[in-house]
């Protein structure tokens, strides 16, 4: 087996094996929980007048769409990957918490700085808009953060018996994608990923790549005194989740995205996000290099960020023959504001080298 093969296809083995290196066996498993569930929208206000009605947040959620990587663009794509991917390891996390003492502390400011390179790196590969930090979601993240550190469990409704519960934990865990085992940028790659039979709906990469979103925050923290290395990144911006979809690259929303793509983030599942669309007929066909490709298409499940259709292509993702390989991906029969549409695009997974 190739290294890029075992790269593509065995990338939560290599969470496991570093994960007991670095704990010494103390901990075997890593886990990714379920993704949150969409939160129930908030009270209609009438703000214009009698017989208008919109959302408040609609109007605070207005922005300038922002610059995105033009993936067809093959040299602008690696040289995102170097930079914002690869730019993002390896910062020191300077936490300053501690389990004994239920102190979630807070992780140093390089760190987070990190963390939103990677989501923005995703995001930007995606097409749609980056966002920033918001300090208020990084304090209640890192609290749910250490609820399940210092618990060596996830739960998005931790429970008032849970070691150093908080409230403002429980808040984070609710509004957060969880990790178990693995903190930081690693992580996040983690959650577009999206391992386990029971994340074949991707909802963890569906709220990452939420055009809507604007901010989010992060809490990490590192494997210490026994514990467990976790991560809660908070994806509910509260003020931005329900108001107008912002302008996208692409009219979808897909991963891996059309263009060129690096092969270490071309994972196993590949999806593909319209808002209110309906993919329950829809088929998927793909092509490697003009030849058909089998595929196996997952049973569409609605609530995490937008409506979204996942399969999985029988295929390897490594470059070892030329340097990239094509695949054509084309999805009928989606239904959308009472038509059927049809999506085709070209993703190229290419080498971006050392």
């Amino acid at each position: 087996m190739s290294v890029r093969m075992f790269l593509s296809w065995s990338w939560l083995l290599v969470l496991l094996l570093s994960a007991h290196i670095a704990w010494g066996g103390a901990i075997r498993e890593t886990s990714v929980g379920p993704p949150p569930i969409r939160p129930t929208p908030p009270p209609i206000h009438r703000i214009l007048s009698p017989g208008h009605a919109v959302y408040l947040p609609l109007l605070q959620a207005a922005t300038a769409p922002a610059p995105w990587v033009d993936t067809w663009d093959r040299e602008a794509s690696r040289r995102l990957y170097q930079v914002a991917y690869r730019g993002s390891a390896g910062a020191d996390i300077g936490w300053t918490g501690n389990h004994a003492a239920c102190d979630p502390g807070e992780t140093g400011p390089e760190f987070r700085a990190a963390m939103a390179r990677r989501i923005n790196y995703f995001r930007s590969m995606a097409g749609v808009p980056p966002i920033r930090l918001n300090p208020g979601y990084n304090t209640k993240a890192q609290h749910a953060a250490l609820l399940m550190s210092a618990n060596r469990a996830l739960s998005h409704t931790p429970s008032t018996d849970w070691s150093c519960y908080r409230a403002s934990g429980e808040e984070g865990a609710g509004s957060s994608n969880l990790f178990l085992g693995v903190y930081g940028p690693q992580a996040i790659s983690g959650y577009i990923y999206d391992p386990g039979e029971g994340n074949y709906p991707v909802g963890h990469r569906r709220w990452i790549l939420y055009p809507q979103t604007r901010q989010m925050g992060t809490g990490d923290i590192p494997p210490r005194d026994g514990y467990p290395a976790a991560n809660a990144l908070w994806v509910f911006d509260r003020d931005a989740m329900w108001g107008p979809r912002p302008q996208t690259r692409d009219d979808f929303v897909a991963w891996p995205p059309p263009g060129y793509v690096p092969y270490p983030v071309v994972y196993p599942r590949w999806s593909l996000s319209y808002p209110n669309a309906d993919f329950t007929q829809a088929t998927v066909t793909m092509a490697q290099d003009g030849q058909a490709l089998a595929v196996q298409v997952h049973p569409p499940v609605d609530g995490y960020g937008e409506n979204t259709l996942v399969w999985e292509p029988q295929a390897r993702f490594d470059t070892a023959s030329n340097g990239e390989i094509r695949y054509q991906v084309r999805i009928d029969n989606v239904w959308v504001d009472g038509r059927s549409r049809t999506f085709t695009y070209t993703v190229i997974v290419f080498d971006p080298g050392p």
